[in-house]
């Protein structure tokens, strides 16, 4: 990407001008439009209210399609939720079980894409947890845990403490070959990493806005393959999850034929007009453009703790990883990240180790003020 571009689209996150922010893998900033389109949508409540709802309506199908573009699906195979552990759970609970079927996940992944897994125990299914081999997850790990009965493999697309990017073209492959279905974490890719369900044959995806995509929390996106809606039962069914919603004086349970019978009830307004804003940003930028800026400002951070000989945690080799490299040394990492953070410089911890995660808008000059500021706190 060309500096000038990074530079302009800097000026969309005013947190760039007081601190230097590397800690989207966790919560980040938005942008000035995003604050723009919640601050436009509240200002149309308080002065209009319900007067606005068709237009509301409309919007809402455009910020649907602006999510269906981001992963190739189809509208109606999308879901509004309200975080990534909803869109999961609503994967385990809404399909079919039969006791003695069996479940695939990661042991060393974040928590929202275990515990639903685990807690289908009570329903006679087994969850088994894919070995970390390394750091990574070895698709020859999964092939040794499938059998007849496994329904389902659960995977993050990019690793929260280490940043390890799974093959999911291979995993999506061998899932679709054996009839298993495939659920993905998105969080730590979407907004990145460009995601075609199509193509890796995924057939559910979970990924909410507050990190990588730079929207508010409390919303998020949920893709369902079109072919599966039908035998997912929602867990949770309200007015909106049925085909004639607003006929009230007669309520029929005919659930809608697509993703939106995931959606029981009155909808985020301004979790979906941030989200659209945010994605609108990314797409203007192009997600294969950040891409590359991710990754090259990942390689810095690479260079500078090899030359430091930190540990690094996160596969060197850019097909194996997303935005957020992890690094380890002879310091204390939360102590270490606690100085920074005095310095205003925003870092996290993760998997035992410092966790630097960049995006677009940062800067050569942001990873080398933190090495700098770090070799201060940590003399070599």
């Amino acid at each position: 990407m060309d500096t000038k571009i990074a530079e302009r689209y800097r000026r969309e996150f005013p947190i760039a001008e007081k601190y230097i922010y590397l800690d989207h893998a966790g919560v980040a900033p938005v942008s000035i439009r995003v604050m723009n389109a919640i601050d436009g949508f509240l200002g149309e409540s308080a002065e209009g209210a319900a007067f606005h709802y068709p237009r509301w309506a409309q919007r809402v199908a455009g910020v649907r399609k602006l999510c269906a573009q981001l992963v190739n699906a189809d509208a109606d195979e999308i879901a509004f939720i309200k975080s990534t552990s909803n869109g999961l759970s609503l994967v385990a609970e809404g399909i079919n079980w039969q006791s003695g079927d069996n479940v695939l996940f990661y042991e060393k992944d974040f928590p929202s894409n275990i515990f639903p897994w685990i807690n289908l125990k009570s329903k006679g299914v087994e969850a088994r947890a894919i070995p970390a081999n390394g750091g990574r997850i070895l698709i020859e790990d999964i092939e040794r845990l499938m059998d007849g009965r496994t329904r389902l493999i659960s995977v993050s697309s990019v690793q929260y403490s280490t940043g390890f990017r799974i093959d999911l073209r291979r995993l999506g492959a061998l899932c679709r070959k054996s009839g298993i279905l495939l659920c993905v974490d998105a969080i730590q890719s979407l907004g990145i990493l460009p995601m075609d369900v199509r193509e890796l044959n995924i057939d559910f995806l979970a990924a909410d806005a507050h990190k990588w995509l730079l929207g508010p929390e409390g919303i998020g996106v949920f893709f369902c393959r079109k072919e599966l809606v039908q035998a997912m039962r929602p867990p949770l069914v309200g007015w909106k999850s049925v085909r004639n919603e607003f006929d009230f004086d007669h309520p029929v349970l005919r659930l809608k034929d697509n993703a939106q019978r995931f959606e029981e009830g009155s909808q985020n307004l301004m979790g979906i007009f941030g989200l659209g804003a945010a994605i609108e940003l990314l797409f203007e930028v192009g997600i294969k453009n950040i891409e590359k800026r991710v990754l090259d400002l990942g390689d810095r951070i690479i260079g500078e703790a090899g030359k430091r000989d930190f540990g690094i945690m996160t596969p060197i080799d850019r097909e194996e990883r997303g935005g957020n490299i992890t690094i380890a040394g002879g310091f204390d990492p939360a102590a270490v990240r606690d100085a920074l953070r005095e310095r205003g410089i925003m870092v996290n911890v993760r998997g035992g180790g410092l966790r630097l995660s960049p995006h677009f808008y940062n800067t050569r000059e942001d990873i080398n003020a933190v090495f700098k500021n770090l070799d201060s706190i940590y003399p070599q």
